[in-house]
């Protein structure tokens, strides 16, 4: 059988382990149990239906047959069993499980006037249960169940000791028409997307992410021919893959809405590609402060990475917009972005640290959901610094390389009202 329980755990101020530490140690105490398997595990972050939001990393099996995705299956969890990132790995599938079979010998059923249903009927108010009836109390009404007392129904001679009755009234023993065998079969039959299914779960030792969990399991997948089964993903891996996908995509729209804004804001295709250069050099910094903090690239690490994009693209804007204003005074592209990388440093940096200051307080972070608060703090703190350090000299270089291609915001303004002031000027002459 099988069973489980939730443990509510003292406020952070009066404890000084983190949930995994305190499950990692009871899993060491409870390895040594060898007649039953026990598991501690924390629960996931995401709490919501389906076959994803657990604590565990499930590789779902599916197929036609039970027997062919359990021996496509083996070798990986072997290969599982033997990774040391992977703590206690098991299969949902055990057709050693004891099952009673009771068959009908239908003939001799049939000679004594016993009917299959109510053999059925016998077995199922016997060793199951059967509502029969209702009856009203003091105005409520409740529900009469039929079922044998458990003292009586634990073993095989329980289930011989039963009488049904035939057609003609009469009781007729239950092992004159039926025999019963013990054999091995798994207890549940499980499927995923209605097909037959297999999962195999573990769980993940401390520092070992669920991007390498996943990868770990397509490489088993890749090495062993499938022969027409199939795979998906359950816990924490179903979680990581969808959130990777809409983050990326969220990731990709914010850099492309950033760049039509500053385009609209520029009337430029260039000047916002410019601006936009500067956003991998952010996102190398927030990665150097994952790696730095011995963190990972997850769900809260790239929603920090999508912050980074306005943290970078202010400082491009800053310097290319004096270094505009500056050509339109008649400066050439050179002297323009130099005066504005120099007039334009105390800003930078002042909006820089006040970015990185005001995620300080996510960095040290503590309590309940302070990994997730940290990590986001490390990927906007280590951004903002690298973004404004390189940018200061990044940018001015790029500008004057692709800038020199285009003409002065107010260039071509410019030209009209010049044209129309030598116009006026010739006129009184003729």
């Amino acid at each position: 059988n099988t069973g489980f329980g939730s443990l509510v755990l003292k406020d952070w101020s009066q404890r000084h382990q983190s949930a995994q530490q305190i499950a990692a140690g009871l899993n060491r105490q409870l390895g040594g149990i060898t007649s039953a398997r026990v598991l501690a595990s924390v629960r996931g972050p995401f709490q919501r239906g389906g076959s994803g939001s657990g604590s565990n990393v499930d590789f779902i099996a599916e197929g036609n047959d039970y027997p062919q995705i359990a021996a496509w299956i083996g070798p990986i969890l072997t290969a599982a069993q033997n990774n040391p990132g992977l703590v206690r790995p098991r299969l949902d599938y055990e057709p050693t499980s004891p099952r009673l079979y009771v068959d009908i010998d239908r003939d001799k059923a049939a000679a004594l006037g016993v009917s299959v249903s109510a053999i059925g009927d016998t077995l199922q108010t016997m060793f199951g249960s059967t509502q029969n009836t209702t009856y009203v109390k003091n105005g409520q009404e409740y529900d009469v169940v039929l079922q044998t007392d458990l003292d009586q129904r634990r073993t095989i001679d329980d289930l011989n000791n039963l009488y049904v009755r035939g057609s003609s009234g009469a009781l007729i023993p239950l092992a004159n028409v039926t025999t019963t065998s013990l054999h091995g079969d798994t207890p549940s039959r499980n499927r995923t997307d209605r097909q037959r299914s297999i999962t195999l779960t573990a769980e993940l030792a401390p520092g070992y992410t669920v991007a390498k969990a996943v990868q770990f399991y397509r490489d088993q997948a890749a090495a062993h021919p499938s022969n027409g089964v199939g795979y998906d993903w359950g816990g924490q891996a179903r979680d990581y893959l969808q959130a990777s996908g809409g983050v990326g995509l969220a990731f990709g729209l914010s850099l492309l809405l950033v760049f039509l804004v500053l385009a609209a804001q520029f009337e430029s295709w260039i000047n916002p590609a410019i601006i936009m250069l500067t956003v991998p050099v952010a996102v190398f910094g927030g990665l150097f402060g994952l790696l730095m903090a011995g963190s990972s690239i997850n769900t809260y690490s790239e929603i920090g990475l999508i912050i980074l994009v306005g943290i970078a693209a202010k400082n491009g804007i800053l310097i290319v917009e004096f270094a505009n204003q500056l050509r339109d005074e008649g400066k050439s592209v050179s002297d323009a972005v130099k005066e504005a990388a120099e007039l334009r440093l105390r800003p930078i940096i002042m909006t820089s640290i006040a970015a990185a200051c005001g995620s300080l307080p996510l960095v040290f972070a503590s309590g309940a959901g302070a990994g997730s608060r940290q990590t986001i703090g490390v990927v906007i703190v280590f951004g903002a610094v690298f973004a404004t350090t390189l940018t200061l000299f990044a940018l001015p270089v790029l500008y004057n390389l692709v800038a020199r291609f285009t003409k002065s915001p107010h260039a071509t303004a410019d030209k009209i009202k010049s044209l129309e002031e030598a116009e006026g000027h010739a006129t009184p002459a003729e």
